[in-house]
């Protein structure tokens, strides 16, 4: 059985950490790497083989960037938890209780992960077999990158003003965010710290209130889109 070295697996773990976070898939990236550089790599990163190591290894690096991310954005998470227990606590009758952006957003994202959770457990071989290969995820590479730039090339005047609209909000929150930086002067003093911090939780709140707003039916659409992004149900079981 082939192993991985520490090489090896700092380069994979760079490309994971680097890629996670845009929309390409990390996964395809980690099989086309060391199909390009042959030789051992070839052998000893190979997602397609049985019981692959180099698999569990992926889904180890997919476990650690979700949990960077979940710290990062502990305060949002525990927003929206609440946010799922309270529309629980709540309920009218058979109906559950969802008046909060946070109770909208906390059944969005169950209501995402849903479809690509499904897919993940019932076709996890078939997709790990197909998207396994570097032809096939090289091909799949090149068909997102398509629809990414024809997704961006033809976009209606609609949705570039809503852009636009949305990013002088953003702007306008930025600005006032770094107002009340200034405002404290920069100096360690609790009150000032406190003002930064609960401005910054206000600005999460109405980025996640934006977010609600989408309805659950585009979030189903979302998440049903996840399940054709190469990897992704694979990673999901």
């Amino acid at each position: 059985m082939s192993h991985m070295t520490y090489l090896e697996a700092s380069v994979v773990g760079l490309i994971q950490g680097v890629t996670e976070l845009f929309p390409v898939s990390s996964l395809g990236h980690n099989v086309l790497i060391p199909a390009l550089a042959g030789g051992s790599w070839a052998t000893d990163l190979n997602v397609a083989a049985g019981e692959s190591p180099y698999l569990a290894f992926i889904v180890g690096l997919h476990v650690a960037t979700a949990l960077a991310l979940l710290v990062y954005f502990w305060r949002d998470w525990v927003r929206i938890i609440g946010g799922f227990l309270s529309s629980l606590r709540d309920h009218r009758g058979r109906r559950l209780a969802l008046d909060t952006a946070d109770q909208k957003l906390a059944w969005m994202i169950i209501l995402a992960t849903i479809p690509v959770g499904l897919v993940g457990v019932e076709f996890e071989h078939a997709f790990r077999v197909l998207f396994g290969k570097p032809i096939r995820a090289a091909i799949f590479r090149v068909i997102n990158g398509l629809i990414l730039y024809a997704g961006e090339k033809f976009r209606t005047r609609a949705s570039l003003r809503a852009d636009e609209e949305l990013a002088g909000e953003e702007l306008a929150d930025e600005r006032e965010l770094v107002g009340a930086r200034t405002n404290s002067g920069g100096a360690v003093r609790a009150s000032g710290q406190r003002a930064v911090r609960q401005m910054e939780v206000s600005l999460a709140a109405r980025a996640d209130e934006r977010l609600a707003g989408a309805g659950y039916a585009e979030a189903l659409i979302i998440g049903s889109s996840q399940v054709l992004a190469p990897g992704s149900a694979g990673m999901a079981s």
